[in-house]
């Protein structure tokens, strides 16, 4: 599976895409997301990290 990127502002409810001419003649999906959603999704609840059991000395944190 090939996978093109293309990035782009749309202002006139018009989006063009040229693909590169390996693309000429096959079946293609075209998937539009909105990046500022993209965004959000990449940093909403991926990454959970558990502290209840980290020790720390907040004196020594402070003398550094």
């Amino acid at each position: 599976m090939d996978i093109y990127k293309k990035e782009s502002k749309v202002k006139d409810k018009i989006l063009t895409i040229e693909l590169p001419e390996e693309f000429r003649d096959m079946d293609v999906e075209v998937i539009i997301r909105i990046k500022k959603d993209i965004e959000k999704e990449l940093l909403a609840d991926k990454i959970k990290i558990n502290t209840k059991k980290w020790k720390f000395n907040r004196e020594e944190i402070h003398e550094r």
